[in-house]
């Protein structure tokens, strides 16, 4: 019996038995039978088709995947403390722990997988170039690097586009605990400052960080050997991973620089242009000296996501009329705000005022100054 002779309820089930996307695509697009009926498959079926296709179709892996599934598994989590455990639990298993996390508790669609795609040209690979001219290979090329030709000359180890999908991935899982301090009336859920710094620990992995004596910190800064850092456990390999570099000195580089600064400042006038008060002019001010609101604002546009980084890739006049509505919408929000989010001091070496509210630029610090070797900059709390 040919294939096309089978009833439509038989066919709409032959995804599950399907290897791989490529297969699912290729089987999709040979009929018009197969394409109407494969476009009723399950999302759970289509990530699972996803990740046995994820190295070769969705590179960097596995932080690609990762970052189109985490604000599903984010929402799962989020509001109920013993699936936010789980979720602390992946983060220490760095970026495979939480993508094995997100292919649990998520799902994916033809649809999103198409318009992931095309943000790689058109968001990824544009944000990725710019933190490579702010961090990475470009940036230490730059002409008289050590004589002047960088603000701030030292040796980094970027790999500018993993740290993009960190950034935005950070951005995919913490957005909506960002929606709870914009709009405190509503009484939202949100994921606390623990949660958040067990990422940037564990996801964000880095040598300075691992080299932290737990003994002597504050409580909930110590860094478990597992995850990146299992190899501690390991007493006759005592060297790490080579793929363990310094991604948190490399990011907190990138959210403390110039370039950074410039880069959303010049993005949020393009859109709000007739903005007025402490919202409206971002300048090389030392950001400690900043008005919150203008703190928060931009704070709460680096935590977008994905989609939400077209504010700083797109060209001047081309960001979707969505998203300028949407940065619009986040600026009237805090500027009905009384009074900014609380703050925290954290850290051991060093200390930094952190918003309960999502801050990857103060949370970063926090957990490269557990090692004293870091953390010494304009920021420090005295």
């Amino acid at each position: 019996m040919p294939l096309t002779d089978l009833p439509n309820e038989i066919i709409a089930l032959l995804p599950q038995h399907i290897d791989n996307l490529e297969t699912f695509t290729n089987a999709s697009s040979s009929c018009r039978l197969l394409r109407e009926n494969f476009s009723k498959t399950d999302p759970r079926t289509i990530l699972r088709l996803a990740a046995n296709s994820a190295p070769v179709f969705f590179s960097p892996h596995p932080h690609f995947l990762t970052a189109i599934t985490a604000r599903k598994a984010s929402a799962w989590a989020l509001g109920d403390e013993s699936r936010t455990e789980r979720l602390r639990e992946a983060f220490q298993g760095g970026i495979e722990g939480l993508y094995s996390f997100c292919l649990e508790h998520s799902s994916l669609s033809m649809e999103e997988i198409r318009r992931t795609h095309l943000a790689r040209f058109e968001i990824i690979n544009v944000f990725s170039d710019r933190i490579d001219k702010m961090a990475g290979d470009q940036w230490m090329h730059t002409p008289n690097f050590w004589n002047g030709g960088v603000s701030s000359a030292y040796t980094l180890y970027t790999d500018a586009e993993r740290a993009a999908f960190q950034i935005i991935i950070y951005g995919e899982l913490f957005a909506a605990s960002m929606d709870a301090f914009l709009d405190p009336e509503q009484n939202l859920p949100w994921f606390d400052i623990g949660t958040r710094l067990d990422y940037c620990k564990y996801c964000i992995p880095d040598l300075s960080c691992d080299s932290y004596d737990a003994q002597n910190g504050s409580p909930g800064l110590e860094v478990h050997p597992t995850g990146p850092y299992s190899f501690r456990n390991n007493k006759k390999k005592k060297s790490p991973p080579k793929d363990l570099e310094l991604d948190q000195v490399a990011m907190r580089h990138i959210t403390g620089c110039g370039r950074w600064r410039r880069m959303w400042g010049s993005a949020i006038r393009e859109i709000l242009p007739k903005a007025e008060g402490e919202g409206q002019e971002f300048t090389e001010q030392d950001e400690e000296e900043e008005h919150w609101r203008k703190k928060l604002l931009r704070r709460a546009l680096q935590t977008q996501g994905l989609e939400g980084m077209q504010i700083i890739t797109a060209s001047p006049g081309s960001v979707s009329p969505e998203w300028v509505e949407r940065t619009r919408r986040i600026k009237d929000q805090i500027d009905k705000l009384e009074k900014p989010p609380p703050t925290q001091r954290l850290g051991n070496w060093a200390q930094y005022l952190v918003f309960f509210a999502p801050d990857l630029t103060k949370e970063v610090r926090v957990t490269i100054a557990t090692y004293s070797g870091y953390g010494w900059d304009e920021d420090l709390v005295p």
